[in-house]
């Protein structure tokens, strides 16, 4: 039968969702100390019955005879501190003044509507805020907290301090603005005494303990004027319900009064109906947030927003401008209108159970540049910029995209993809994944782009699914022998690490049982000694301790078996057995426990720990599909973190998604340790690496760098510069590391020997750089006997056996040069003449011809290429009287400067003296200058001769990288003398290079003068 087990966690997790409650329902009474469901909808129709009954009194919150509202909050006994409200209705006042209303108290009387205001403020603003000077100027509110906490399921809660409470002196908020028509038909042009219903989202924080705040403010707002009344709505503060008494004229507590009366009618039918289970459908929390009877209290919020004059230019007709802007952004037409003015409002702000006043920082109280209030944009103009915003993101996919394909093109070979870093196109692919999974989840909560990201998203994908995973995949196959070779490498160092420490064990057990079988033989020699007579002992100490008898054949140990103690019999007058048995011997064996009947035991062998050959290596290697699913973990995991990251305080946000940027843009740091491991100076190609890392700074440039973008992210200059300056740093290494080494910033014990691709072969077993079976194949050829029917098989035109045609191969591969071997070329098919070293001979002097000489150049020349570059680039010319580039040297000149003692001659180098202050030419520099105006020449001879050059160049190969090389040979050939003809050419690089094979052989060491003879040589064969 099948094991089903494995579907019993599947089903208890499907369970649970389907049979978990509903967290809006109503919690248990035996838990929930609240109000009943039917007790909420009753005290809102009570509120709301106030709302409708009570007439305006504009001192109402500050006159103590006035009579009271029966409203929560407004109780004597809460402690609210109302004494702010007229103070902070007047400064609401100053800001419609500024908006550019002329007559203030007209435009509260709803009188005018002629105003250059937005009609529908749905939108986004942001801006900052600092504490106001009016909260100095009033009374601090006398809260009882032990009355607002609430009683727990055990026992009563402990008193905290109220959440959202301001205690800075400034911080950012952010606004956003669902303007909601009323339930009748709404057109753009209002009655100025119409008012419509607002919501408004509300994110706060306060950089002196960097918390935010995120809170919900429901109100109404006057578009003929631009003011918004605001205020949050919790169980302890019916803010919604005394709203209107709020108004700073009649006509405004009417108006709002209307629109309220309506809305709240209808929310609380709704809850009547069940169509809304919400206790608080009024909740200052976002929408999604579940509500909790242990929840703390909260600062209530009571806001004044003013709408402040839009920056058009000042005429009669600017707001007939506005008005036809607004109604062609709400519905578009396809007429040409210039750029929407941004939206531009003014807070004040305060709450009365904690007692702290705010307001917005701008114009006039702070200057423009510290602030310009909360400004933002419409939300049809941030839909058309985001819009435009995601085609350039789109384009920049798609040029990504684009060098992408091109690399793979490129590296389309097994040898360029092995160069390239796999974790390097691992993390371009992740943050490509990245882009995927964030545009996906936006676009639910965004239906106006949700065609543009999607579109967007799935670009993204199809380039980290389609061709940024198959990259990966590519490159993984190639790597694996390395991965496998590591791999191996690891696991013999582990046999190597357990070998030792069982070797350790093995001598320790032996060295135990070695003591413990002294100290049992000690023991049993001393309790015989002493049981014996004396006659008895002095038989035993002259008994002979030598014996001609054979050996008994079963007393012999055999060689492989386990020692044993021998058996130790009873002394006479001595304590029977078991009393004087030897004491048993660990060995370290697991217990054997026996039977009472000693019956169906069998014979347990007793293990050998010593280690008697090298065990099985087990390789661990990793499959791609674990990679694979490693891929999408990290990726996940990545943008649930991001998520969650945005809730956190703004220090602590902002600097984990710096530091997420810094470690995305690191993604050359993987090719730089490539190049270094692999000894390799190009790997990529530069448009991809230049392409890469401009795209990829595109998004950061963009949202730290441009002020209006979607995220409203606060502009950080330093934070970009600091990215750009980490890429371009990355790209200075690459660089580095393709013109000067990969290598030239470590250590060379840092990292692995580089791999010859020029060896000298060898045919002692020890350097083991000939080709397989080459010895082998040359002993059966030399053994083979001649025959002469063979070779007349052979001159008749017949076709050779395989016999004859191996040793005809064999005797053309012999050569008459000592050191020399003929290969075929697995290429071109042709034969090519290899020095090789004899076996048991010297690696100097025996290797001939162009590959020895440049061999010879690379070993005991003791210039590489990059030395020899930065040694002619530092100016050791300047110790001769004469540059060898601008002009002839005479060889009389050379050779009374060297006859003068101004140089000191060793092996291979000249040195100067230490009279001359100047930085000393070499002699083999010298000569390269002679042979660059030699090869000049014959480059100027004309194609033939230029081709025939290249044997020279296998003697400046050991000094002169290619490119060196090069431009040695241009800068030559400007200094020539004028040209007469080929034959002046051909003889002038002639005499060049007979002066070159002069001046070395002076120098005391012929191997250099050697290697240049042999090179021309080549060039006269050739």
């Amino acid at each position: 039968m099948a094991d089903r087990r494995g579907i019993l966690v599947p089903l208890v997790i499907l369970a649970f969702i389907f049979l978990s409650p509903d967290p809006v329902r109503q919690t248990p009474n035996q838990l929930d100390h609240r109000p009943s469901f039917e007790d909420v909808i009753a005290g809102e129709q009570r509120s709301l019955s106030e709302l409708q009954s009570s007439t305006y009194n504009e001192r109402r919150f500050t006159d103590k005879n006035a009579a009271l509202l029966n409203l929560t909050g407004l109780e004597p006994d809460r402690g609210y501190s109302w004494d702010p409200l007229p103070q902070v209705q007047d400064k609401a006042r100053k800001w419609l003044g500024y908006a550019g209303v002329e007559d203030v108290d007209k435009a509260l009387e709803l009188e005018i509507s002629d105003a250059p205001l937005y009609r529908n403020v749905t939108g986004f603003v942001h801006g900052s805020w600092v504490r106001s000077k009016l909260e100095g100027q009033i009374a601090a509110p006398n809260v009882n907290l032990t009355g607002y906490t609430p009683p727990g399921p055990f026992g009563p809660m402990v008193p905290r301090a109220f959440r959202r409470n301001i205690t800075g002196e400034g911080g950012d908020v952010r606004l956003r603005f669902h303007e909601k028509p009323t339930f009748q038909d709404t057109t753009v042009n209002l009655d100025p005494a119409d008012a419509t219903r607002m919501d408004v989202e509300m994110t706060i924080s306060d950089e002196l303990t960097g918390n935010e705040y995120d809170l919900r403010l429901l109100g109404t707002y006057i578009p003929s004027i631009g003011q918004a009344m605001l205020t949050t709505t919790s169980d302890k503060f019916a803010g919604i319900f005394m709203l209107p008494h709020m108004a700073m004229s009649k006509r405004i507590f009417e108006a709002s009064r209307g629109v309220l009366n309506e809305s709240l009618s209808n929310t609380i039918q709704r809850q009547i109906d069940g169509e809304l289970e919400r206790r608080n459908p009024w909740s200052p929390t976002l929408e999604g947030a579940t509500e909790s009877p242990y929840s703390i209290p909260e600062c209530e919020y009571v806001v004044y927003l003013q709408q402040l004059a839009p920056d058009l230019p000042i005429t009669d007709s600017r707001s007939a401008v506005l008005s036809f802007l607004e109604s062609e952004l709400r519905f578009p037409t396809g007429a040409f209108i210039p750029r929407a003015p941004a939206l531009r409002f003014a807070m004040t702000a305060f709450s009365p159970d904690c007692g702290f006043v705010i307001e917005s920082k701008g114009p006039p109280d702070y200057v423009p540049q510290e602030g310009e209030h909360l400004t933002g944009l419409k939300v049809e103009v941030l839909y058309n910029s985001s819009r435009n915003h995601l085609l350039l993101f789109t384009l920049a996919l798609g040029l990504q995209l684009f060098l992408l394909m091109r690399q793979m093109r490129e590296a389309s070979t097994p040898s360029t993809r092995s160069r390239i870093s796999f974790y390097t196109i691992a993390m371009l692919s992740l943050g490509d994944g990245f882009t995927t999974m964030a545009f996906l989840l936006i676009s639910i909560f965004i239906n106006g782009l949700w065609v543009n990201l999607v579109s967007t998203a799935f670009l993204a994908f199809v380039s980290v699914s389609f061709f940024g995973m198959r990259f990966l995949m590519d490159i993984w196959a190639v790597q694996a022998p390395e991965r496998i070779a590591r791999a191996r490498a690891e696991a013999e160092e582990e046999r190597r690490r357990e070998e030792a420490f069982q070797n350790a064990i093995q001598r320790l057990r032996e060295l135990r049982e070695a003591r413990i079988a002294a100290a049992a033989e000690t023991t049993t020699t001393t309790g015989r000694n002493e049981n014996m007579g004396g006659d008895e002992r002095t038989d035993i100490e002259q008994a002979p301790t030598t014996t001609d008898a054979p050996p008994d054949p079963a007393t012999i140990t055999p060689a492989n078996a386990t020692p044993q103690p021998p058996a130790v019999q009873p002394a006479p007058g001595s304590l029977p057995l078991p009393v004087t048995a030897q004491r048993p011997t660990d060995t370290g064996a697991t217990p054997v426990f026996m039977p009472s009947d000693q019956e169906g035991l069998e014979p347990v062998a007793q293990p050998n720990t010593a280690i008697t050959g090298a065990t099985p290596v087990t390789l661990q290697v990793q499959s791609f599909g674990s990679l694979y699913t490693r891929f999408y973990l990290l990726l996940l995991g990545s943008l649930f973190v991001s998520l969650n990251a945005a809730s956190w305080p703004a220090s602590a946000r902002r600097f984990y998604f710096t530091s997420l940027a810094f470690a995305y843009l690191s993604f050359w740091l993987p090719q730089l340790k490539r190049n270094v491991q692999r000894n390799c100076r190009h790997a990529l190609n530069w448009e991809f690496i230049m392409g890469q890392s401009v795209l990829r700074l595109v998004p950061f440039a963009y949202f730290y760098g441009y002020k209006h973008n979607v995220l409203f992210a606060e502009v950080d200059y330093t934070s970009l510069a600091l990215l750009a300056l980490w890429v371009w740093i990355q790209i200075l290494l690459l660089a580095s590391q393709e013109f000067v080494g990969p290598r030239w910033f470590i250590r060379k014990d840092w990292a692995p020997p580089a791999y010859d691709y020029h060896p000298i072969l060898r045919e002692d077993e020890e350097g083991a750089t000939m080709p397989i079976g080459f010895s082998q194949a040359s002993a059966e050829a030399a053994s083979a006997p001649t025959s002469p029917v063979l070779d007349r098989t052979s001159e008749s035109g017949r076709r050779p056996s395989v016999t004859s045609k191996r040793r005809d191969s064999t005797a053309v591969k012999e050569t008459k040069d000592k050191g020399k071997r003929i290969f075929d070329c697995a290429i071109c098919m042709q034969d090519l003449e290899v020095p090789v070293i004899e076996s048991g001979a010297s690696s100097e002097g025996n290797v001939n011809g162009p590959a020895g000489l440049l061999a010879r150049r690379a070993v005991f020349g003791g210039l590489d290429e990059v030395s020899a570059a930065v040694s002619y680039l530092s100016g050791d010319f300047a110790a001769f009287p004469t540059n060898p580039l601008q002009g002839d040297i005479d060889m009389d000149v050379t050779d009374d400067w060297l006859e003068e003692d101004h140089f000191t001659i060793v092996p291979g180098i000249a040195t100067p003296s230490s009279s001359l202050t100047s930085t000393p030419l070499t002699i083999l520099d010298l000569a390269l200058s002679k042979l660059s105006l030699a090869i000049a020449a014959l480059h100027r001879a004309g194609p033939s001769y230029a081709r025939r050059s290249e044997a020279l160049w296998i003697f400046s190969a050991g000094s002169w990288a290619r490119h060196l090389y090069e431009r040695k040979i241009e800068e030559a050939s400007e200094k020539l003398p004028k040209r007469v003809s080929v034959h002046n050419d051909v003889t002038f690089a002639e005499k060049m290079i007979a002066e070159a094979i002069a001046v070395l052989r002076r120098s005391g060491d012929g191997r250099d003068a050697r290697d240049l003879e042999e090179a021309f040589e080549l060039y006269q064969r050739s």
